[in-house]
């Protein structure tokens, strides 16, 4: 990102030197065809292919108890995006601020920017595959978190009659995350001693010894969808999509060993897996070029039709988006 800014900044003092004395700044330049028109190329690549626009996000968190409706969330996000498109617009570079607002809160709180890097690896008619990486930086005194995954996606051929277009498609994402903080992992203390003699936190929110040993996390998300373009709405779409998320986070256990300087010694332990599951339901409306209004109201559960441990039972996230350039 660092390199992303100094070119863009170096790119824009050339271009207004450039205008201010075309002729100066080519005399003062020494003759080097080939290194300058390289940086020239790159420089009007981010320039040209560069885009900014606006989002506003409204959500509303519904927590159940039972059957019972227990709580409701209302939630305020402003989001501004800024990015480029490179390499014929196979390689996306994006960058998202903003801020939040929720309910319990009377002002807006700043977002952890977001630093977005999607490549276009290959894209056809039915197949697509798409590696990316994700950083949110460490703002407010938080670590950097990253997620590297690999987005392959099937698409089915269009099946059209008068009333509109039908599709499938189908996708699976595995990844990986870390964070440049260790975070805290529950350790099984087999060892009978008081965590503290070991080296281990007692979290007295979760009722265990921890440790500040972690691994990156696994991850895979594999979703199924079925997307419908109505012939009488121009620029609607709507899609009803399964979501299985799966994350391996790692595992940790004290363990009595004769030769450690404690004679004791915190060791991996493997993965424990959950699986959590949610359904979407997304109506998009391309108003027009620059317009784009996307609404996903969400069902999660655990299994069929279990409410989720944190009770958060629905959800709906309405976004409206301008494209500024």
């Amino acid at each position: 990102m660092r390199f992303f800014v100094m070119s863009l900044a170096v790119s824009t003092t050339v271009l207004v030197s450039s205008l201010v004395s075309p002729r100066s700044l080519a005399q003062s330049v020494p003759p080097a065809p080939d290194v300058a028109a390289e940086k020239r190329a790159s420089a009007q690549d981010i320039m040209t292919n560069a885009y900014s626009k606006v989002e506003i996000r409204h959500g509303l968190n519904l927590k159940m108890n039972g059957e019972s409706l227990t709580n409701v969330t209302p939630r305020m996000e402003v989001r501004p995006i800024i990015g480029t498109r490179l390499i014929n617009g196979r390689l996306d570079l994006s960058a998202t601020f903003g801020v939040i607002k929720d309910a319990e809160s009377a002002e807006f709180k700043q977002r952890n920017p977001e630093l977005i890097a999607e490549f276009s690896a290959y894209s056809g008619n039915h197949l697509s595959v798409t590696p990316y990486l994700d950083l949110m930086t460490p703002f407010a005194g938080k670590g950097t978190t990253g997620q590297l995954a690999l987005n392959t996606a099937l698409k089915s051929r269009d099946f059209t009659s008068r009333a509109g277009t039908l599709s499938f498609t189908g996708s699976i994402e595995p990844g990986i995350e870390t964070a440049s903080r260790p975070g805290f992992a529950p350790v099984d203390n087999q060892v009978g001693r008081p965590g503290s003699e070991i080296g281990l936190v007692y979290n007295e929110e979760t009722k265990l010894d921890e440790t500040v040993k972690r691994e990156p996390k696994l991850t895979n998300e594999s979703v199924a969808a079925v997307s419908f373009k109505p012939s009488r709405f121009n620029g609607v779409t709507a899609s009803l999509s399964a979501f299985v998320d799966t994350e391996w986070m790692p595992k940790y256990k004290a363990v009595a060993v004769a030769d450690a300087e404690s004679g004791v010694e915190v060791r991996e332990d493997g993965y424990s897996v959950t699986n959590s599951t949610f359904n979407r339901l997304r109506l998009t409306w391309a108003v027009n070029d620059r317009v784009l209004f996307i609404n996903d109201t969400l069902q999660y559960i655990d299994g069929v039709y279990a409410k989720r441990v944190n009770d958060k039972r629905w959800e709906n996230v309405a976004r409206l988006s301008y494209t500024m350039f």
